[in-house]
């Protein structure tokens, strides 16, 4: 599984033009079933992903399609990690 942490690495008015097409890329993959969860962070600034487990260039070839990262705007942090514990409805979670 990966937590993707999206930060902007440019001013606000160049991040813009790219939100709409970076909510449809998310949405596609929420659709496909390879995001989990996803949101914008509190300050505005980026925002933050889970992902299912897959392969890491699988990864790669998805967020070269992102918007943000066509213009260059963001930057990813990707965490890989092993769920292992979930709250109560979330188990689902522990094999993605």
């Amino acid at each position: 599984m990966y937590l993707l942490n999206v930060s902007f690495s440019q001013n606000p008015a160049q991040v813009e033009p790219q939100k709409e097409a970076h909510g449809a890329w998310v949405k596609k993959y929420f659709d496909e079933g390879i995001f989990l969860l996803a949101g914008p962070k509190k300050s505005g600034l980026g925002g933050a992903i889970l992902v299912k487990s897959m392969d890491k260039s699988q990864l790669m070839k998805i967020l070269s399609e992102d918007s943000y990262v066509i213009a260059d705007v963001a930057d990813y942090q990707i965490v890989d990690f092993d769920a292992k514990l979930s709250a109560k409805g979330l188990e689902s979670l522990i094999n993605s």
